[in-house]
């Protein structure tokens, strides 16, 4: 169960960890399932088995249903009723990946600018769409890791932005040079929390939060999944839309998995509310 003081955290900082969501056993599952999904060797790969390639496939979840247990996962969909406080749905939105770094801060909602545009008005409906990070690697060899600036979702301050902006900006410099998945992140303006994972470890968080993945530099991969759910408003059509514009995204989930998001209660309706 969620208690009050969670999810009054959830709500001042933007996320909220959950580890061992899976055994150890199932995070080893399910790296074999995405070295299928991706065409390489059902075994336990390294950097060097692989040359260190990162290797992606957007709503890669509901497009194969080898994943389709962690959509229905009971520990995960209590969670996160717990924290939102209402019934929830499924907004898509997932990705299958292999050692991608993300390293620039970023936000994956719909409307990335502090403030601007539907995503930051909830006069007639909370913002309560968030982004599910299952990590299925050690962050011991795989330095498998996610930078958070808490509160970000909240609260964003001129010199903060300027921060962000410049850091942003000296890594994409540096690209140019060296491998930037190596280069650790930094924040002075705010706060940073950099959450170290264990196979089978979850972050739920605010798909408003500004974060970035942290530095990808061990002997193993980084393996991860995420998916997205949200209380059934204004703001879940918006973002599923938003990824639904892709082209790398299913406009139609398989019939047999909307099935099943219909009997369990998550399935996301065709018209707004």
């Amino acid at each position: 169960m969620i208690m009050p003081e969670e999810r009054e955290k959830f709500e001042k900082s933007g996320y909220h960890y959950l580890p061992g969501l899976l055994s150890a056993d199932e995070a080893q599952q399910y790296r074999m399932r995405i070295n299928r999904a991706f065409g390489l060797p059902e075994r336990e790969l390294s950097n060097r088995d692989i040359d260190s390639k990162t290797y992606t496939l957007p709503d890669g979840i509901t497009k194969i249903p080898d994943f389709w247990p962690l959509i229905f996962n009971t520990k995960l969909l209590e969670t996160i009723r717990g924290l939102l406080g209402g019934d929830i749905r499924y907004t898509q939105h997932s990705d299958l990946h292999i050692n991608l770094g993300a390293g620039k801060y970023h936000r994956d909602s719909a409307y990335r600018d502090f403030g601007v545009g539907p995503d930051w008005d909830e006069s007639k409906s909370a913002y309560k769409v968030v982004r599910v990070a299952i990590y299925l690697s050690d962050y011991d060899n795989s330095g498998s890791s996610l930078v958070i600036l808490p509160g970000t979702h909240r609260h964003e301050s001129w010199l903060n932005r300027m921060e962000v902006r410049f850091w942003n900006e000296l890594r994409t410099r540096w690209r140019r040079f060296l491998d930037t998945n190596s280069l650790p992140q930094w924040a002075i303006s705010m706060p940073k929390t950099t959450i170290r994972h264990k196979p089978g470890d979850c972050l739920i968080f605010d798909q408003r939060v500004l974060h970035a993945g942290g530095v990808v530099a061990g002997a193993m991969p980084k393996y991860a999944a995420y998916l997205s759910f949200s209380l059934d408003n204004i703001h879940a059509y918006n973002h599923h839309a938003y990824y639904l514009s892709r082209p790398t995204y299913l406009r139609q989930i398989p019939e047999e998995l909307s099935g099943q998001l219909e009997g369990a209660g998550l399935k996301l309706t065709s018209s707004q509310p």
